[in-house]
């Protein structure tokens, strides 16, 4: 059993769900921050619609920058992402892997977290070596910011912030670092669309509760294997495609170029800059490490 001491607190923008009444949660349109929401025996959300993408693949891109801090460059970076989203690709749904493949374009400039209703998009993997832009989430190890439709629950855009600044993070799993890849694997959960689990599975890598060390959130386990089936069960009815919405730009903002005459572009409600939720509702959802006991226990709001 993977050995977790830590708390974890999400930001008001967090939306948990209950789609198994004694295991793993997804993430739903509900907001329990704003609105009245149902929640189960595990505190999961019941309210709302589960968020999932539609599409039968996803991609992702790395920000050019790297981690200079961490010593960590852009390719290293994509490797590990890579391996990651592998640890949730290769679950067992009965034979088959789940309903959904991931793709990347190229390297992108851009190093903020927003959603263009009529340009094109990235979804963005970037580090945060400078400072943490979240002033009260300084603990946080990372941090995933969804855009999706209120009403469908289809995710629109994620992007995940990864706090460089105020860790030490490597590639190595070694003691005196925080390993990356687990840090991914489990922010990458929220990015398919899982929320945490219950305080009764701690042993889940999507549990709000981790101390930081080792390596144990590379794999997942038994629930998370069951939520992220649940929402890419194979043979699932998935629309083609597997660019961002509008299509794909390295840059911050590019307008969608205009079509001929007689074609339709995809265009989603909502615009969204770094932490402006905007028409499209935004999810920021991270996990924490323990504080010193002479620091008080931080809380996002």
């Amino acid at each position: 059993m993977k050995s977790r001491a830590f708390a974890c607190l999400a930001s008001a923008g967090l939306f948990l769900a209950g789609a198994h009444a004694s295991a793993f949660c997804l993430g739903r349109t509900c907001d329990p921050t704003k609105e009245q929401c149902e929640t189960d025996a595990e505190d999961c959300v019941t309210t709302g619609v589960p968020l999932h993408w539609v599409s039968e693949c996803v991609t992702f891109d790395i920000q050019v920058d790297g981690s200079p801090r961490s010593n960590i460059d852009a390719a290293t970076a994509k490797t590990v992402v890579e391996a990651a989203f592998a640890a949730w690709l290769e679950a067992d749904c009965g034979g088959s892997g789940p309903s959904l493949q991931i793709g990347t374009h190229q390297l992108v400039a851009c190093d903020e977290s927003r959603f263009n209703r009529t340009g094109r998009n990235a979804n963005i993997v970037m580090f945060r070596d400078i400072g943490w832009p979240y002033p009260g989430a300084a603990d946080t190890f990372g941090m995933t910011m969804l855009r999706y439709n209120k009403h469908t629950g289809e995710l629109w855009d994620a992007d995940v912030e990864l706090n460089s600044a105020d860790f030490a993070v490597n590639v190595g799993g070694d003691a005196d670092h925080v390993d990356l890849q687990s840090i991914l694997t489990h922010e990458l959960g929220h990015f398919l669309g899982l929320g945490h689990p219950g305080t009764n599975h701690l042993d889940a890598t999507m549990s709000p509760r981790w101390d930081g060390k080792g390596t144990s959130l590379r794999s997942i386990e038994d629930d998370d294997v069951a939520g992220i089936c649940a929402l890419y069960p194979p043979g699932r009815s998935a629309t083609r495609g597997c660019g961002p919405i509008n299509g794909f730009s390295g840059d911050c903002f590019v307008p969608v170029e205009p079509l001929p005459k007689g074609c339709a572009s995809i265009a989603a409600p909502g615009n969204t800059g770094r932490g402006l939720p905007a028409v499209a509702a935004l999810v920021a959802l991270a996990y924490w490490r323990r504080r010193s006991a002479r620091r008080a226990r931080p809380r996002l709001h």
